[in-house]
């Protein structure tokens, strides 16, 4: 058997680094277009979560308009309550509520006048 010639042996070798190259580009590809994919859900994610801050943020403010309304109307009849003659202590004992946590509900109006504890 004869030898190749250095030049035979010379294009050999460049073709298997041309085939390496071609190989290892085409890797590159594919982890670029997967690391995009990786970045779009990351997107996703964020998006996700910002949309959730805000509806829970709305969530928060019906709440405490609700909360509002209501504690307004609980001040009505604690108020209902006062103008019957009922001390604020017999009110309390009444509904459960500490004198504080009757304070609470006592309509301003009422807490200025010279009532009884």
């Amino acid at each position: 058997m004869s030898k190749p010639r250095k030049s035979s042996a010379a294009l050999a070798a460049r073709e298997k680094a041309r085939a390496k190259a071609e190989e290892i580009t085409r890797r590159n590809e594919e982890l670029i277009e997967l690391a995009a994919g990786f970045f779009v859900h990351e997107d996703q994610l964020t998006k996700i979560d910002e949309d959730t801050e805000q509806k829970i943020a709305e969530l928060r403010m019906a709440a405490e308009q609700k909360k509002t309304t209501t504690q307004a109307e609980a001040m009505k009849v604690v108020g209902r309550m006062l103008e019957t003659g009922e001390s604020k202590k017999s009110i309390g004992e009444r509904l459960g509520l500490s004198s504080a946590e009757l304070k609470m509900y006592i309509p301003p109006v009422a807490q200025k006048s010279p009532e009884e504890n």
